[in-house]
């Protein structure tokens, strides 16, 4: 089992002044990998303090300086692909090769799209020249960072680069359940040479790590990724000293197909919807709004690709079938939920659809041990509802497990109506093979993001 107890604070690798030990779990063992520290408020305090300083000369450094030190950073994080593909697959039960294509992958991306935006972008822009008058784009300050543990490095790079290439000083606290991979990055990090209190990491759960971080006098922005419950809290906590907030929250996103979609096509991205790492990514498209006429041909193949899906038992050495691509964020293996709290909490949901009377199509239990090839892992099968209440849980509420729900329409208007009937607005897709009507469709759903395909292009 790794020791990863200390946190990094002012260019070094410290011992928490207030140790909390905590062990992060295998998901797919449910075995001890590593032990890390939560930090508390003493912690917090000498993080803060560490980036407040340095912020007084980070913040004045050349855009030039910058870009350097992200490109080292880059450089450092391609040679490192593999350790950190293989750590991300033992935080999170990630197969090993989604791990690296898609986890690992994503991670190098917004390094090197940050980077070069950096390159790119003016400080400084003439407003009025007769008059001169200068627009000056300054850096908010000392950034607290909170990322999740679902899609850890992709949300930690997100962040952290975009902060680093502002001249904004950062202290991270990733999320307990899965840290290991921001630990990675903080080597790399001091590897590529960033100033002393540029950048601070401290582990630690919400109720005290975060608390200390999100209501600390000397934090400029805070930036937050998780629940719909938990930015409302930082958002309160951060109401009387008036600190900029940033949230990304919770998603119900709808999957809407018309009966003129192709049928392989349909059930090919229904499944990368609901099932991709696990089902465990806040753009989840587990809500299915599907037309009528189109319900039994879609739901009768779906739920026979569903139960050939072996499971995830050994992630780190789970290889590519070369049935579908992982490139393009397809899984062929059923992942383990990421711990036991979320595996219980999947599993509520189920318990209740149940004792509600939610017709199952496939899917709602835990597999045996026989089915999963091993004695552990926070396994639950794939599972689809069919004609569920519009004020289900399971339809309202964002389960972040592998689990479907279907409801059925026979207009656009029935299929906007459907779309719309959650206020999780994250992420919706729209499928046709008329590009004119999934578009009018699309236009008229209230999400973040609204894809509209005609047959899996668009």
């Amino acid at each position: 089992m790794q020791n990863k107890k200390n946190f990094y604070i002012n260019g070094e690798w410290v011992s928490p002044l207030e140790p909390r030990p905590f062990q992060v779990i295998n998901p797919a063992t449910e075995e001890p990998c590593a032990e890390i520290s939560l930090g508390k408020k003493k912690d917090i305090d000498a993080a803060v303090l560490s980036a407040k300083k340095a912020f007084e000369t980070w913040s004045f450094t050349s855009k030039d300086e910058r870009l350097d030190l992200l490109e080292k950073l880059y450089e450092i994080y391609k040679k490192n692909w593999d350790e950190m593909s293989k750590t991300i697959s033992l935080e999170m039960g990630a197969p090993i090769d989604f791990a690296t294509q898609l986890q690992t992958g994503t991670g190098a991306s917004h390094i090197k799209s940050f980077k070069n935006i950096l390159n790119d972008f003016k400080f400084e822009k003439i407003l009025n020249e007769e008059k001169n008058q200068t627009v000056l784009y300054e850096p908010k300050g000392v950034c607290a960072l909170i990322t999740p543990w679902n899609w850890p490095i992709n949300q930690v790079t997100l962040k952290v680069v975009p902060a680093l290439a502002a001249g904004c000083t950062v202290v991270l606290k990733p999320s307990e359940i899965a840290p290991l991979s921001s630990m990675l990055l903080a080597e790399m990090i001091h590897e590529a040479g960033f100033p002393k209190g540029v950048f601070n990491l401290v582990n630690g759960d919400g109720a005290v790590t975060g608390e200390a971080l999100t209501s600390h006098p000397d934090i400029d922005m805070i930036s937050f990724t998780g629940s719909s419950l938990t930015g409302s809290k930082i958002m309160e906590a951060c109401a009387p000293k008036l600190s900029q907030v940033a949230l990304e929250l919770g998603g119900k996103s709808a999957l809407v197909i018309f009966d003129d979609t192709d049928l392989d096509k349909a059930v090919e991205t229904t499944m990368k919807g609901f099932l991709t790492n696990g089902g465990q990514i806040c753009t989840a498209h587990t809500r299915l709004v599907v037309q009528d006429s189109f319900k039994a041909p879609l739901l009768n193949k779906l739920k026979e690709e569903l139960e050939k899906l072996p499971f995830c038992n050994d992630p780190i050495t789970e290889k590519d079938r070369g049935d579908r691509a992982w490139e393009d964020g397809m899984t062929d293996v059923v992942q383990p939920i990421v711990c036991e709290s979320q595996h219980k909490k999947v599993l509520r949901f189920l318990d209740e659809a149940k004792s509600a009377g939610v017709e199952f199509l496939t899917g709602g239990n835990v597999p045996d041990a026989e089915t999963v090839g091993n004695a552990g892992g926070y396994f639950i099968q794939p599972t689809v509802l069919v004609n569920v209440e519009r004020d289900a849980d399971v339809w309202q509420k964002e389960v972040f497990g592998p689990v479907l729900s279907v409801r059925t329409f026979s207009t656009e208007q029935e299929a906007v109506l459907e779309a719309n009937s959650t206020a999780f607005g994250l992420a919706s897709t729209v499928m046709s093979s008329d590009p004119a009507k999934a578009m009018r469709v699309a236009n008229r759903i209230r999400a973040g993001a609204v894809y509209a395909t005609s047959n899996g292009e668009g």
